[in-house]
């Protein structure tokens, strides 16, 4: 019978975030425009893209947990500097808090 073993970190992050932005390429075709330039006297084509605050705030922490990778804090609580718990970084590997401050209720 063979153990499985978590991905490392970084794979799994870098997993997410694939997955993130496809979403993100998925949800909106994007929606071009023509925006005037003034100073320049002529025209660019723009093209944008709607998408919900919270498909790009998934797609940011996911990005802010490699980053946090890169710089050698990844798995410590960003608001007591504590230990973030390995069963939840591997539940959700852009976790910011160790369950004690998870748990803890905002103040008014």
């Amino acid at each position: 019978m063979s153990v499985r073993r978590a991905k490392p970190p970084r794979e799994r992050l870098l997993v997410h975030l694939s997955q993130a932005v496809e979403t993100l390429r998925l949800r909106k075709e994007p929606r071009t425009h023509v925006e005037p330039l003034k100073d320049l006297g002529g025209s660019v084509k723009v093209q944008s893209f709607e998408v919900s605050s919270q498909e790009f705030d998934h797609f940011e922490s996911i990005s802010d947990a490699l980053y946090r990778l890169d710089q050698g804090t990844y798995g410590r609580c960003l608001f007591c500097g504590g230990r973030i718990e390995p069963e939840a970084l591997t539940e959700t590997p852009w976790t910011t808090e160790c369950i004690a401050c998870g748990d803890q209720e905002p103040q008014p």
